[in-house]
Formats: C-alpha cells, structure tokens, sequence
C-alpha cells in the first residue's frame, strides 16, 4: 500500500534533487508559509548501488556547482566511464541532509513534521563558501515559492560556524556579499542605544547552533579530564559530582544522579545534562563549600535548556515579532534546531527490517526508506489535525501525540508589551548576583567596566579586536540575483577552532559575557 501511495502521491526522493516543488505543495495544502531550514551529515555505509528509476549510480560524493550538489552526475550508458569513477573517486562515507520544518499557522495547534528537502552524499571536503551559496540557493528557491525561511540550524563544525558569522555578520564581513541590503531583511529599529546588541540591525536570516549538541557539548567540557575550567576564584570540576554521588550522607533520592550521568564515555547523553541541571542538585552544591563555580556552570547549562529546548518556556525576547515583521506563531523556537535531521537518521536506521542485523544504509539505502518515512509523516500530521487520508488510520501514541502539539498562548498584544530593555537589565542584575561570591565583580570594579553599558561596550571592543573575522571572496554570477554573489574559499579551521568560535559567538548572552571577561582580565 506505501509503495502505492508513493508512486500517486509523487513521493519519489532521487539523491541531489531539491524537492522545491513538493515542498511548495506541501506547504500550500496546509496553509503555511513560514519555515526554518536545517542540515546535518551523518555516517554511512561506504556502497555503490544502481537506480534503475533514475538510471544513476548511488554511493559516490556528489559534486557541487556554487555550493549545490549537482543532479544526476553519475548517469553513464558507459562501462568505461563507469570504471573511470569507480577508479578516481573514492565512495562517499558520509550523508547530508537538508530538512525544512514548516512553522504551523495561526490555526494549527499541531506543529507539522518536517519535510526533507535533499539528501546526497559527500567526502567532507565543502568549504564555508559553499554552504553560504548552498543556503542563498535555498532561500531564494523558497522564496520564488511565497515560502519564506527564517533561519538555518547545524550543528558546531568550523565551517557552519564560519558560514553564519559571516552571513550574519556577527564580527564578520562579506565586502562583496551584502546579504542585508536584500529587501526582505528583517529590520530591528531600536538597537543604537544598546550596546549590548551585537548583530546588525538588519538580519535576512537567522541561525541556530542546535540546541541539544549545545547542551551536550557543555556537559562533555564538564566531564573532560584534559579541560581545567575555572570561574573567579572557583574551579569547575567533575570531582564535586563525584563526591556527592559518593558521600553517604546523600542517596540518589536527594541528588538524582548516577555513575552512567557523569560517565565522559557517553557523549550524546542529553537526559543526563537535565539532571544535571536539577534544583536537587543545585541545593546540594550551593550548600557546599568550593562549589559554587560548578554550580555556576550548571546553571548556565540550565538557562540553554530553558531558552532554546523547554518547549514551554515564555517567549520574551523576540524582537522581530515585537515589531510585527513575523507573526507570533513562529514563537516555536524549540523547532529551531537540526534535530529534525538527527530525528531522520535515527528513524532510516529503525527501518533496516528484522531480518537485518544491519544499523546504518547507504545512500540508495537511506533514500528509498525516506520516501516511506516522508509519507508516513504527511498521514499522521493529516490525521492529527482531523483530516483523515483515504481512511488510513495511523497509530499514534498518546505520548507521541503530545510531543507535535503547539503549546504557544501568546498574542500579539501580550507581546506588545514586553519591555526588551527592562528584560536585559533584569538578566544582568540576575548574572551579578550569581557572580557574587567569585571575585569576579572585584576586578572589573578595579577595570571600571562594571555595569551594564560598561561592560558592553568593553566585551565588543575585546571580539571586535580580536575575533573579526573578514572574506573578500571574488564575486561570481548568479543565476537567482545578480547582485548577491558568492565564491568559493579554503576553510581550514579544525574542529578545536569550532569550540572557540562557539564559545564567542555566545558571548552575546550575559552570563557567558561575564565568564569571558574575567578570563580577558
């Protein structure tokens, strides 16, 4: 019945084929117009395989035209040719995805499912060029389509990282790509008394670094044996875990934590950093003498969960909703994320069969049962929003059911009156009175940086001096909009440089602002 309703409903995913106007279909069925785009790579099984219905080879690493993978390359009615590829290229070891999760409208209280856009392999040898080309490529085709994209999210990589500076110009410039000049930008009017806002004020696009590899990636920090992390005159250390799990005044009832929680082995485990994160825990080690900067840590860990993940959490900041440049629905920022692909990995690897001891697919492998997986979402979020498809039932777990539904209850008037200014003075009192007991606050009293405009401007100087970052690649032409051109550039930072830049790029939250100045002091 699947493949029925694959072959009517034009369902067919090729490798390198952008899907624009399936996602225009889709997007117009269900009346949306807002979406948030994300990417992500995963490990594949290294195996060339023949389409028949597309008559191509699948399995070698596509090449790119401006960024943009290249459709149908490896078609050939010639053994010669075929052995030619098979002799100088070597196969493609990793997948990467491009998912478009669709923002719900106002009358929706289901968050659609996203929609896999592409899917093609690569050898890891893009650059951050081509990804800003691969990104301007995808907003314009959007766009063309009345669906406008918000943003994109991906994980930490040097490159990603590299692309959303300077696109966002977030102490980095493209002299020859002028991103925010383009009409549809989103303009924030009321940043020149704020010295505390770092970005431009126009924005075409938004970027996340995705949420949860944030958290782990903090967590992990925490549990290495070769960082030393320190706070003021506090350390920040994994021993204090340990000697609360160990010290027998204290059970697993008072601090809820286990050996597994704080093992450095198990890096992706996000249900240990929200236990880390729990009051218990917090209570235990303000009590404690010498913890207070692990304490700090946490709760910094905390506050990401809290604004990026907690899908209830108040939405209080979003200034382009205040102005009314997006509407409130697109308040979901828990959607904001490259989950959506971590979510299609996970899912193509459930699919492997029971007589298969096999986890992992290769590229023909990952894009035949993504095509189910792409049809199967489109029954249940029908079904959820009460529009039964062809009397197909899709079960659905109450639990699951939960998890898609809108929780967003603000309107545009409650928005209107939140005070942005009040809102950022009250997070930097919170951050001083956190920063207390660490004689932190000593030391930029005696740099008379110590305030909230003060240490704004000071924390701008230190990046704008030493973290600017510039491209001055040669303009090519393009086939969208003449006017905003890209080139291609070598991007050789290492994954280490991609920390570092992370770790800058937040520094435009407050308590992260004041972690790094003392460092600089």
């Amino acid at each position: 019945m699947l493949n029925t309703l694959i072959s009517k409903s034009n369902a067919k995913i090729s490798e390198a084929e952008f899907r624009f106007d399936q996602l225009q279909k889709h997007f117009d069925d269900h009346n949306l117009q807002y979406a948030f785009g994300s990417e992500d790579a995963t490990s594949i099984i290294k195996k060339i395989k023949y389409d028949s219905t597309t008559n191509t080879f699948n399995g070698f690493p596509t090449p790119l035209d401006r960024g943009v993978p290249i459709k149908e390359y490896y078609r050939t009615d010639s053994f010669d040719k075929l052995k030619l590829w098979f002799d100088s290229n070597d196969k493609a070891s990793l997948l990467n995805v491009h998912m478009i999760q669709p923002v719900p409208s106002t009358n929706q209280s289901i968050i659609p499912s996203p929609f896999l856009l592409s899917a093609y392999g690569i050898d890891n040898t893009a650059t951050a060029n081509d990804i800003l080309q691969r990104w301007w490529y995808i907003f314009n085709q959007c766009l063309q389509r009345n669906i406008r994209i918000i943003g994109f999210s991906t994980d930490a990589d040097a490159k990603y990282v590299r692309a959303m500076r300077l696109m966002s110009g977030f102490f980095g410039s493209l002299p020859n790509f002028q991103i925010h000049q383009h009409p549809q930008a989103f303009q924030i009017k009321t940043t020149s008394h704020w010295p505390w806002f770092y970005l431009r004020e126009q924005q075409l696009l938004l970027f996340f670094q995705d949420a949860t590899h944030l958290v782990t990636k903090w967590r992990n920090r925490l549990l290495s044996s070769a960082a030393e992390l320190r706070l003021g005159n506090q350390f920040i250390s994994i021993n204090h875990l340990y000697d609360i799990i160990h010290n027998e005044t204290y059970t697993k009832l008072d601090h809820g934590l286990t050996k597994s929680d704080i093992n450095p082995k198990d890096r992706q485990n996000f249900s240990s950093c929200l236990k880390l994160t729990s009051p218990d825990l917090f209570k235990i080690l303000n009590d404690n003498n010498g913890t207070q900067g692990t304490l700090i840590y946490l709760q910094m860990l905390k506050m990401i969960v809290v604004a990026y993940i907690d899908k209830k959490t108040t939405i209080a900041e979003l200034l382009l909703v205040k102005q009314k440049q997006l509407p409130p629905h697109v308040l979901h920022v828990h959607t904001f994320s490259s989950q959506a692909c971590e979510s299609i990995f996970r899912n193509t690897r459930a699919l492997s069969g029971i007589y298969s001891t096999i986890v992992n697919f290769t590229v023909h492998d990952f894009l035949r049962r993504a095509q189910r997986l792409s049809l199967l979402n489109d029954i249940k979020f029908k079904q959820l929003n009460d529009d039964p498809v062809n009397n197909f039932v899709f079960p659905v777990h109450h639990k699951h059911r939960k998890d898609r539904q809108s929780s967003f209850t603000q309107s545009q008037s409650d928005i209107d009156q939140i005070d942005i200014e009040q809102i950022i003075t009250d997070a930097y009192h919170e951050a001083v009175d956190m920063l207390d007991r660490l004689e932190i606050l000593n030391l930029l009293k005696e740099k008379r940086v110590l305030g909230l405009n003060l240490l704004s401007e000071y924390v701008f100087k230190q990046l704008n001096s030493n973290s600017k970052m510039y491209d001055y690649s040669s303009q090519l032409s393009n086939t969208d909009d003449e006017e905003f051109e890209l080139a291609d550039d070598d991007d050789d930072d290492d994954d280490e440089r991609a920390d570092d830049l992370n770790m800058e790029a937040a520094m435009a939250e407050w308590l992260r602002c004041l972690t790094h100045i003392h460092k600089i002091l």
